[in-house]
């Protein structure tokens, strides 16, 4: 906390007034840089961090005039002799550090290091996945303590779908944009890295997402689909993504379906993955796909057993129709941000094993496959005319 002397104010008020103004005038001029440099002399941080600034500043006011009572008789507005806000700011700013027009300097000063902050810390609505070591591949799906299991009423009624003419009805994203393959002839990139991530989305599983979008809006089912980068750094991905998907549901609420869309790593070594996420149908090699889905273990989430009913519905039509072609569907504690839909399914393609050909072989069986149950799922002609 911030100590003070005792003094008695009564005394010394005109006093005080008269060294405030004096500061003023003197002071006019200067300009505090609210910039230190880190790491190298050219390069600055802004001081204050985003989460700080959306703070309640009113709150953190009466708690620094708790500490400098006299503060809170000054009423902080501009006069035309002098800026009783500016000059209190600087004078409290030089006997406590802490500027009373900035009251996130408080906890900077109790915390020193938030005041080198460069990047905004927010609380991820989902779960954070940072690979074990930072130059390899994550893999998203290791075991849970206490493994969870599909829920025992699997009666869940799974909404109709009422294609809108001319709307989007299905959003793919990725939160991890910049999962990549193993490189092939004719995807033939260099790795930097053990990671298997690269920034130019041409070779990653973007690009499997585009494949898909295409061949969605080739049978008509408008699709849109979004190339955001949200990995990195990777450790705000499925907040940024959250933000993503948000906006483009707003905009377009006519949206069923939400796909985000990764490639997995289910072990580190690129060849034994290979063998576990491959499959060869009719002489074609594909990468096997996997569903994941969130529950409401951790946060809440209404909507998480006709998730898992959807992608039951999809992945028993994906093995009717190319058996072989899907893992197990995996359950986890954390939501992966898929509250936002009761159509919202985390779908794996492939591993770092694969390469991108194997995988969007298998985007195209996908595409198919999830117009098979839209069709199924469909209202018909007269409920659509009967809700009209």
């Amino acid at each position: 906390m911030i100590r003070f002397k005792v003094i008695k104010i009564k005394k010394y008020i005109l006093i005080f007034v008269f060294i405030a103004l004096m500061l003023t005038i003197s002071f006019k001029t200067v300009r505090f840089d609210k910039t230190v440099p880190v790491f190298a002399a050219s390069e600055k941080v802004n001081v204050t961090p985003d989460f700080l600034k959306k703070l309640d500043n009113s709150s953190l006011k009466k708690i620094i005039c708790w500490g400098m009572p006299i503060l809170s008789r000054f009423e902080m507005q501009k006069s035309p002799l002098f800026d009783v806000k500016e000059t209190m700011g600087f004078i409290s700013k030089a006997i406590t550090n802490v500027d009373i027009n900035s009251p996130e300097s408080y906890i900077s000063m109790q915390i020193p290091l938030v005041s080198l902050m460069k990047t905004q810390v927010t609380i991820t609505p989902g779960t954070e996945l940072i690979p074990s070591e930072l130059m390899q591949p994550e893999n998203e799906h290791v075991p849970d303590k206490n493994p969870l299991e599909a829920p025992e009423d699997n009666n869940t009624n799974i909404e109709k779908i009422e294609l809108e003419k001319g709307k989007p009805l299905i959003l793919i994203f990725h939160t991890h944009t910049t999962e990549s393959y193993t490189p092939s002839k004719a995807y033939n990139y260099k790795l930097t890295d053990k990671s298997y991530h690269i920034e130019d989305l041409n070779f990653t599983v973007a690009k499997v997402g585009e494949v898909m979008a295409e061949e969605l809006n080739k049978m008509g089912m408008s699709t849109i689909h979004d190339k955001t980068i949200h990995d990195i750094p990777h450790m705000t991905s499925y907040t940024k993504s959250l933000k993503t998907v948000e906006n483009i549901l707003k905009a377009n609420p006519s949206i069923k379906i939400v796909i985000d869309l990764h490639r997995d790593a289910p072990v580190l070594e690129p060849n034994k993955s290979r063998e576990i996420t491959t499959v060869m149908i009719d002489g074609k090699t594909y990468s096997r796909m996997m569903f994941v889905i969130g529950t409401d273990s951790v946060f809440p989430h209404p909507n998480w057993k006709e998730n898992y009913q959807f992608a039951t519905l999809v992945n028993e039509k994906l093995e009717e129709k190319y058996p072989g072609i899907t893992r197990e569907i995996d359950i986890r504690q954390h939501r992966f941000n898929q509250h936002v839909s009761n159509k919202a399914v985390l779908l794996e393609i492939g591993s770092h094993g694969n390469t991108m050909e194997e995988s969007i072989e298998s985007a195209k069986i996908f595409a198919d496959v999830l117009q098979d149950v839209v069709n199924d799922l469909m209202l018909n002609e007269k409920q659509n005319s009967g809700q009209q």
